[in-house]
């Protein structure tokens, strides 16, 4: 099957080899294959090569439907048959490999848009295994974006998207009211669905197996990879981020909608509370990407876009820098600041000060083997390979703390060897905020991974999607709003 140019790398540059699916798992046709590198990604029902697209998709060859998060790694995660139908089991089984991938990949956030009528929970207890473990993943760190349905019905959420945890996304049309055939809630347990509502009509993306070609479809599976492309840029612009947070801010930041916005749909009870309240129509409102990007950014420090890091040594031919156990990485600074922190971007880590920098310092280094002392300390983590470090500087105004822009550092770590000391004394100490909390960061050009199991929700295939943006400009506002301004527009 013929890769899409959208989808095939990260740089649209035939001349170098970096691949945008660095993993893919066949859980239909190849389930013993679980490596995540033994399958050629394929998708042979359509709808999954769309979702990616609207999720990472770069836009390539003429740039005219980029999706929210490009220049984003993927990993797909297939489910589903070449029909678009498959069975709970087969589901929960790539949602196993997923969970069993997260630290390897560095799966923060999934896309999934597939599950089965509401009413079928009362009948099956498969269902309830589902969402289950639809909440492990969330409890996991997978922040997971499940579609709400296309039933057009009161009452026909069903599973995953009514799971507690999840979150659940209902489909617009492009005028920014409910789309008609968007399922609602409450769940068969009587939780109110879903949480949020995203752009999801006549949304145009990629076009699988056509090389170059784009086309529109319309559904909750459309929105629900918008939303995915939201929190790559939530987590882009603080990696320290919770799947909780990512939901509690997209909710907060969301543009209250009553049942009867636009007239079209009936009003609602909550319609008459004295202050906004989740429905079952429109959730907590319209994803806004800009309030939801810049409140994940802002959480504790300022941004200060007038500092700059640059990153200056040479990138290999796979958009890598290639490190022996010996070798350091160099920055430049704009303009000085009190302190320079640093951090892998797998799960559970944390940021680390960079004791070799002084007030005043113009360049700075951070070594490989204060890399690899990090890393070892890591769950499920190879310290040969492929890693992303993050950057940011801090500093303090009067009695406000800023920092600067995030920027990110794709590596390759070449035999690793504990061994060798490290003369810059980086990486000593290690921040007291817990990644939990998500506390620190500010960001633009930040390489975050995401897993998405992206799928048809009522049709079908699932092409799972780990997104990494890495290419997030200087301006934020600009950059958000021309991305969501384009996919409103398709």
């Amino acid at each position: 099957m013929e890769p899409h140019a959208s989808l095939d790398d990260l740089d649209d540059d035939n001349s170098t080899y970096d691949p945008k699916v660095i993993g893919f798992y066949d859980a239909v046709n190849n389930p013993g294959a679980t490596n995540g590198t033994e399958i050629f990604p394929y998708d042979d029902q359509g709808h999954g090569s769309h979702c990616a697209g609207t999720t990472a998709g770069t836009g390539a060859p003429n740039y005219e439907h980029i999706g929210m998060a490009p220049q984003a790694f993927l990993v797909g995660v297939k489910v589903l048959d070449s029909a678009g139908s498959g069975s709970f089991a087969t589901v929960m089984a790539g949602m196993q490999w997923t969970v069993d991938h997260r630290f390897e990949f560095n799966i923060r956030a999934a896309s999934m848009s597939l599950g089965g009528p509401g009413p079928i929970e009362w009948t099956s207890s498969e269902e309830d295994s589902v969402n289950r473990y639809a909440n492990e993943m969330v409890r996991s760190g997978i922040a997971l974006f499940i579609a709400a349905g296309n039933s057009a019905t009161s009452g026909s959420i069903g599973t995953p998207g009514s799971a507690e945890d999840v979150i659940t996304v209902g489909a617009l049309d492009k005028d920014s009211g409910i789309a008609i055939y968007s399922s609602q809630g409450p769940s068969e347990e009587g939780r109110i669905k879903p949480n949020v509502a995203f752009v999801g009509s006549n949304v145009m993306s990629v076009e699988a197996n056509s090389g170059t070609g784009y086309t529109d479809m319309s559904g909750t599976s459309m929105a629900t990879p918008g939303a995915a492309g939201v929190a790559a840029l939530m987590y882009q612009a603080n990696p320290d981020l919770s799947p909780f947070d990512i939901r509690n801010i997209m909710q907060e930041t969301a543009e209250y909608r009553q049942c009867h916005y636009m007239l079209k749909n009936e009003p609602c009870i909550e319609d008459l509370a004295p202050k906004n309240r989740q429905n079952n129509v429109y959730g907590h409102g319209e994803v806004r990407a800009l309030d939801s990007v810049m409140e994940a950014a802002q959480q504790d420090y300022d941004f200060n876009n007038n500092i700059t890091i640059n990153l200056n040594t040479e990138v290999g031919m796979d958009n890598r820098i290639h490190l022996e156990s010996s070798d350091k990485i160099q920055f430049n600074i704009s303009q000085t600041v009190d302190t320079v922190q640093w951090r892998s971007n797998h799960l559970r880590d944390d940021w680390t000060n960079l004791h070799s920098f002084d007030y005043g310092d113009e360049k700075f280094t951070i070594s490989a083997i204060d890399m690899i002392h990090n890393l070892e300390h890591l769950p499920g983590i190879s310290l040969e390979g492929n890693h992303t470090i993050s950057i940011r500087g801090i500093g303090n105004e009067g009695t406000d703390s800023y920092s600067t822009a995030i920027i990110t550092a794709d590596i390759m770590l070449m035999n690793p060897s504990k061994e060798i000391s490290s003369s810059s004394g980086d990486g000593d100490g290690v921040s007291s905020i817990a990644l939990a909390i998500g506390a620190f960061a500010i960001v633009f050009l930040l390489v975050i991974l995401i897993a998405g199991l992206v799928t048809d929700k009522e049709e079908g295939s699932l092409a799972s999607v780990d997104i990494s943006d890495k290419q997030y400009a200087e301006s934020i506002d600009g950059d958000i709003e021309s991305i969501a301004d384009a996919k409103l527009e398709d």
